[in-house]
């Protein structure tokens, strides 16, 4: 897949292009089901399979929480957007002036720019200055200008219309399995790995701490997962929270790897969230945090089937 940037695109920079345009936050099975049917009729009438989606997010530019942040990480986002089938990947750097862009303009740019023969869109798909044109004005426009459009039906998973905000309530109440079943891939976790207190090692349990400033998806607790880095990976017993015992108050992302040995500082380290074992404890004493420790690390070997 090529990553194209749309400033740097001139009028005619693609040509016989279907295509689909959105924020695609979590790359879910809705998600999925618009980018299958794009590269099937892609296929079918020999066109390019082309998606423009927005960096950063608009939730990132007007969330109301500090650091609020994309389900999926930029990079992460456009692996699974390759892996669905998508030839061109365009990029529109969104900021508070671009959302001031009117749907005629911005389609206006579209058209010139990438020749869309087809427009593929989701149900609920929202274009333009305060997400003032839907579906109508699409299919209007669409009418107007020798563009097809087809709007691709809501799909269900897990009881309900899967959406970025479904992923976002299910990964606040910790359904860490039901989100990876509703993104078809499990959700994750990346930053770069920095010192920490170096309790973990004394404990008998050495961590890779994740540097985190943003805004937390999910719940503290202790989660089983897979941790990655330079193109290998470990299973993981991962802490995410204050450390109580010790009445920590900064937030702290810990990852025991099973089975590696070494120093991971400076090195970015992606963790797949897979399972919320439990919450945070408070323990009584050292001991008796070692010992849960030890008990957190039997079930992640249990639940990944590894010695």
């Amino acid at each position: 897949m090529k990553v194209l940037d749309w400033d740097r695109l001139k009028p005619g920079g693609l040509k016989n292009t279907a295509l689909t345009i959105g924020a695609f936050d979590g790359v879910h099975l809705g998600h999925r089901e618009i980018f299958r049917q794009l590269v099937e009729v892609s296929k079918k009438r020999s066109l390019v399979p082309v998606a423009i989606t927005f960096q950063p997010l608009p939730r990132e530019v007007f969330g109301k929480k500090q650091g609020a942040i994309a389900i999926l990480s930029f990079e992460e986002r456009k692996r699974r957007i390759e892996l669905c089938g998508i030839e061109k990947l365009v990029v529109v750097r969104f900021s508070r002036e671009y959302a001031k862009v009117s749907a005629l303009d911005f389609m206006e740019q579209v058209r010139k720019k990438l020749d869309p023969r087809m427009l593929v869109i989701g149900h609920d798909f929202r274009l333009g200055k305060g997400k003032s044109a839907g579906e109508s004005w699409l299919r209007r426009y669409c009418e107007k200008n020798g563009i097809e459009l087809k709007v691709v039906r809501a799909v269900r998973a897990e009881g309900a219309v899967v959406s970025s905000s479904r992923i976002r309530e299910l990964l606040k109440e910790g359904e860490l399995e039901k989100v990876s079943r509703i993104m078809a891939l499990p959700y994750q976790l990346e930053g770069k790995v920095v010192s920490g207190h170096h309790r973990g090692k004394a404990l008998g349990f050495a961590t890779a701490n994740l540097a985190w400033e943003k805004e937390l998806l999910v719940p503290t607790g202790i989660y089983i997962g897979w941790a990655y880095f330079n193109h290998k990976k470990f299973p993981a017993a991962i802490n995410i929270g204050y450390n109580p015992t010790f009445g920590d108050t900064d937030l702290r992302i810990e990852a025991h790897l099973i089975g590696f040995s070494g120093r991971l500082y400076g090195k970015k380290l992606t963790l797949s969230l897979l399972k919320r074992l439990r919450g945070e404890i408070k323990f009584k004493s050292i001991d008796a945090l070692r010992e849960q420790i030890q008990k957190d690390v039997e079930e992640t070997r249990r639940f990944l089937g590894v010695k």
